[in-house]
């Protein structure tokens, strides 16, 4: 497992911006959670303002880099 934590000033703009971007739907409004999409389970939890996302699941060909570089903008 591999993970990153976040700034969450605002789960409610990032939720957005999630929502727009496809993929995993991670819903920042809940302080925890889990969701999928095309194989990779990512898995959050939101403590004292900040979120870490986890990847529980991938399938091998995609490597943890290639799937930061499509959330980092996300939480940017």
């Amino acid at each position: 497992m591999n993970s990153k934590t976040y700034p969450l000033p605002d789960p409610s703009a990032v939720a957005a911006k999630i929502a727009a971007a496809g993929g995993p739907r991670i819903d920042p409004t809940q302080p925890t959670g889990t969701a999928s999409a095309d194989g990779v389970t990512l898995t959050w939890v939101i403590a004292q303002g900040h979120i870490t996302i986890t990847i529980e699941k991938k399938p091998f060909f995609l490597s943890d880099n290639f799937i930061w570089a499509h959330a980092d903008p996300l939480f940017a």
